[in-house]
């Protein structure tokens, strides 16, 4: 299959990865309220509300395709700490942190909006991969287990418009 890469423009043969562009709680916010209570970047968001501020780093969850090299990704935001945010900013060496996915994946029926997760940061300006809670999830149990070639174009045929 080719598909054209809404990131890039160009087409790209092969299992396309997907990816949340915002985390929810930014979508939460009204549209005109945005440039207020946001900043955004394709890589980190902050989102002000009544409670306070919240941060979130963009990352991505692989999942192991069985009889192929390359997982199966998906890009997806993860709450932090302030501090760790203003650490991942600030470009720092960082061990893994915890947080809590901030998506809700269309391709599940069960939520997974504030699943348990650690974020593992990379070097050379690579997104950090996202490893979710080993709990009784389908996302969590496909990440450990894998899937199969066909499960992952299911999700992309359940997420991609057609």
């Amino acid at each position: 299959m080719t598909y054209r890469c809404a990131t890039c423009g160009d087409e790209h043969d092969g299992l396309p990865d997907l990816g949340w562009n915002h985390p929810a709680p930014y979508l939460d916010v009204p549209e005109d309220e945005r440039d207020e209570r946001t900043n955004f970047t394709p890589d980190w968001c902050t989102v002000r509300d009544e409670e306070g501020e919240h941060y979130f780093v963009r990352g991505v969850i692989l999942i192991p395709v069985h009889g192929q090299e390359e997982p199966f990704g998906i890009g997806a935001w993860v709450s932090q700490s302030q501090t760790n945010f203003e650490r991942y900013a600030a470009n720092e060496k960082m061990e893994p942190t915890f947080g809590w996915l901030a998506n809700r994946l269309d391709m599940y029926d069960e939520t997974t909006f504030l699943l348990e997760a650690r974020l593992h940061f990379r070097d050379d300006n690579e997104r950090p991969t996202i490893e979710l809670e080993p709990t009784d999830h389908p996302l969590a149990i496909e990440q450990r287990r894998g899937i199969s070639l066909d499960r992952a174009w299911e999700m992309v045929h359940r997420c991609m418009p057609h």
